[in-house]
């Protein structure tokens, strides 16, 4: 009795997040949005313009980029710590200036077909920054994963964002949870994604049928279709988060076989490398 009666005032105090504009200003007139993965990086070089404009060009919903800081301060698109693997260069993100930065060619190791051709070296496509994105990119929604684990880059982002005027069209999350909480802090009108913390803190409470008592402080939840052979994503999950006004994207989604499945289980957005094959699964239905 004491357990049913303290479930019961914990559901009646619990509060869903208020809907955010985000969600509201999306044109997307899918159930499911169609989100590429830094630009589609299994289409064109990752974390470029060339990307995210292509994207959008394919009918793209959103699209996802990462964000660093350079030495001098700047925010750039760019996922790992270091250029290696995606450009001509060497050395570590945070000790090269933008200029430096910009001169590295940021199509030279892109390849389709493992290594044996490289159709974008020597075309002209650099690394941006983020706040050249936000200019060139006004007609579908950014979601901008802060890599750096420096609370300085969430006041770089949130400048950013505000000085462009893209607080409904920025989604943001974060590998740092404490640079998360600082974004938060620091841009509290910016939807935000769900912290490490915060997904394994929900998606515990829902095989446990508890998200009635929990009130979250996010937008959206990110989860891999499959965990160790374990299913996250289900039809339970999804209704759960929307009962609490959450969304829930699908990640790492390469497979038409998959986006359907996830699709039919009501997932608000899929983030793939492909976006042109979830755009292909949708018109299909």
């Amino acid at each position: 009795m004491i357990c049913l009666l303290t479930y019961g005032l914990l559901t009646t105090s619990a509060q869903s997040v208020p809907t955010h504009p985000f969600h509201t200003a999306s044109k997307n007139e899918n159930t499911t949005q169609t989100i590429a993965y830094r630009g589609g990086l299994g289409l064109w070089p990752e974390n470029t313009l060339y990307a995210f404009q292509q994207s959008e060009v394919i009918g793209s919903d959103a699209i996802q980029m990462d964000a660093r800081i350079s030495l001098d301060n700047t925010l750039v698109a760019i996922h790992d710590s270091t250029v290696e693997r995606t450009t001509n260069g060497f050395g570590a993100v945070n000790q090269l200036t933008l200029t430096e930065l910009q001169n590295l060619d940021a199509g030279y190791q892109w390849s389709q077909d493992t290594g044996f051709t490289f159709k974008y070296r020597g075309q002209g496509i650099t690394i941006p920054t983020i706040a050249e994105v936000f200019a060139e990119i006004d007609s579908i929604q950014i979601y901008v994963a802060i890599k750096d684990d420096e609370l300085f880059a969430a006041n770089l982002l949130c400048m950013n964002i505000r000085d462009y005027n893209m607080n409904q069209k920025v989604l943001v999350s974060a590998d740092n949870d404490l640079v998360l909480e600082h974004f938060r802090k620091t841009c509290p009108e910016i939807a935000t994604s769900a912290s490490g913390k915060e997904q394994k803190v929900f998606t515990a409470l829902n095989a446990a049928f508890l998200t009635p008592i929990y009130s979250p402080k996010f937008h959206l939840v990110e989860l891999p279709s499959t965990w160790y052979g374990l299913r996250l994503i289900t039809p339970n999950l999804i209704q759960s988060a929307h009962l609490r006004g959450l969304r829930v994207h699908a990640v790492n989604i390469n497979e038409s076989d998959q986006m359907e499945l996830v699709i039919q289980q009501g997932i608000d957005g899929v983030v793939t490398d492909y976006p042109n094959l979830m755009i292909d699964v949708i018109n299909d239905k």
